[in-house]
Order: structure tokens, then C-alpha cells, then sequence
């Protein structure tokens, strides 16, 4: 959505999406909502940037076409990156090797459990290189903000972040602070 609003604001083309899936088959979102793959994995045109999407499930997906794909682009230059759980499904692939990340917090524990040598930060969103992760939710408006601004300028991110009647860019102060008890998984009962 925010890549929809920069097209809109600026009235230009500067932001193209193809949703691909393992399988030309209609997927099945964690909210129910069904969605229809513009391509398979073994069809899928090139790419600058790959967003992994997953909800709960990402701890055990396998998409081996998709995988194939997504090792291809990145040879040829891709950014890769994922929302939520979608860590997982790269992490297990191998993809986030030297690079640190984050997804949601309900899945850091097992995360940092299962692998230990990736750095796992508990940030909103981290971006490191040619690799990008968000807990999902507003931590993918804010990663997608701060990509906008990088690609586009911090005038046309904030009009974006207006558009969502979001807050104003946020620091990098500001996207470490997750509330204590997602930070520590402590509640007090």
C-alpha cells in the first residue's frame, strides 16, 4: 500500500508489484482473504526487490520453485526481504547468513532458538544491506516509509506516512522501541 500512495502522490509510475507464489494457485491468507498469484515461481520475471509475506506458518513452508526463483534474482543483483514470519522461510533457506533481522515478536524466541547464529534484533524493521525484515504490521509501513525515502526522498515518504495518517518518519531511535514487555516477553499477568 504505501508504493500504491507514492505512485498516487507523485502521479508517476515509480513503483511496480507482482504478487508470485510456488504454484499458480489461489493462496490463502491468514485472514482468510484468498489471493490469486500473477505468476508461478517458474514463470516469475525479474525482480529488484522480493518481499517474503508469510503469517504464522513460515516456521514450516516450503516453496522449493519460489526458492529457486528468489536465488536467481539475487544473483542477478535483488534485494530480498520479508514481513512477519517470512524470516523463517529465508533464514531456513540459508538467505539471511551474515545479515541480521527481525519479525514478529510472537516468533523472536523460537527464532533466536532455531538460529542462534543469525542476529535477530527486536526492532520494527532492520535494513542491512541488500536484506530487509519488519515485525509486520506498522513495523512494514515504517520499513517501506524508510525505503521510499531512500529511493525517493524524505519529502515524498512523508507524504505517504501522511497519506496512512501515520506518524511522521521514524529515527532510528524511534524503531527500537518496541514496548518493554514485546522486547522481553514479560507481562505482568
Amino acid at each position: 500500500e504505501p508504493l500504491r500512495a507514492a505512485n498516487l502522490l507523485t502521479d508517476r509510475r515509480l513503483y511496480d508489484w507482482n504478487v508470485v507464489a510456488n504454484d499458480p494457485l489461489p493462496l490463502c491468507a491468514s485472514n482468510g482473504l484468498r489471493i490469486t498469484p500473477d505468476f508461478a515461481a517458474a514463470d516469475a520475471p525479474d525482480a529488484d526487490r522480493i518481499v517474503v509475506c508469510s503469517g504464522g506458518d513460515a516456521d514450516h513452508l516450503t516453496a522449493e520453485r519460489a526458492l529457486t526463483w528468489i536465488r536467481r534474482r539475487l544473483r542477478a543483483g535483488a534485494a530480498l526481504g520479508s514481513v512477519a514470519d517470512g524470516a523463517f522461510f529465508l533464514a531456513r533457506a540459508g538467505l539471511l547468513e551474515g545479515h541480521a533481522c527481525t519479525l514478529h515478536w510472537t516468533s523472536q524466541l523460537a527464532f533466536r532458538e532455531a538460529f542462534p547464529e543469525i542476529e535477530l534484533r527486536q526492532d520494527l524493521f532492520v535494513l542491512d544491506r541488500s536484506r530487509f525484515t519488519s515485525t509486520g504490521g506498522i513495523g512494514a509501513l515504517d520499513m517501506m516509509l524508510a525505503m521510499i525515502s531512500a529511493d525517493h526522498g524524505t519529502e515524498l515518504a512523508s507524504a505517504v506516512a501522511e497519506w496512512f495518517v501515520h506518524s511522521p518518519l521514524r529515527d532510528e531511535a524511534d524503531r527500537k522501541r518496541l514496548p518493554l514487555r514485546l522486547r522481553t516477553g514479560i507481562s505482568d499477568g
